[in-house]
């Protein structure tokens, strides 16, 4: 393993995760890859997105500009978490979460997942699956943080595999099973 991925939303069970990824790979000696999916006010189309991480006021068109500009903005949230780590980087996704997740995958980008744990919401209307049963089913390790606290951990079938390696703690975590 070389590369934890630590998806973001800004959540308070992404901060709990980012805790664990963070502890994970000083120990590990591995890169954190810090992942934030941009936001769209449409569900299909991702030529316009919210012009800030944080306020979803204004949706603009993507272009060079406000890619540099929302990725300065992640760093910026980062960094002073980050303290003196710095074997990390930072990626801005433009597409479907789910699609893109596995294309960084694919592509070597991550070797594991991390992400904060995210109640289903019954009125998406997109054609992805809630974040529990897309891990479940994924060809790669994924590690949920935080559906019961900061010390909880829901682990897919590729991730428990490696458990003993995760730095997990000997209670706390459960394999997603379906319901």
């Amino acid at each position: 393993m070389k590369a934890v991925g630590l998806c973001t939303h800004f959540t308070e069970t992404d901060e709990w995760a980012f805790d664990y990824a963070l502890k994970l790979v000083q120990t590990k000696h591995l890169q954190l890859n810090i992942c934030h999916w941009l936001e769209s006010p449409y569900q299909i189309r991702r030529d316009l997105v919210y012009n800030d991480l944080f306020n979803h006021k204004k949706a603009v068109p993507v272009t060079p500009g406000i890619l540099n500009k929302l990725e300065l903005k992640l760093r910026e949230y980062y960094e002073p978490k980050l303290r003196n780590f710095t074997d990390v980087a930072f990626k801005l996704c433009e597409g479907a979460y789910q699609v893109e997740l596995i294309r960084c995958f694919r592509q070597n980008f991550l070797d594991l997942v991390v992400m904060g744990y995210q109640e289903p919401v019954a009125a998406v209307t997109s054609a992805e699956q809630p974040m529990d049963l897309f891990a479940m089913h994924l060809p790669y390790p994924v590690i949920i943080v935080g559906k019961d606290g900061p010390e909880t951990f829901l682990l897919n079938h590729r991730a428990a595999e490696m458990r003993d390696v995760l730095a997990l703690p000997a209670d706390g975590w459960q394999i997603l099973e379906p319901a």
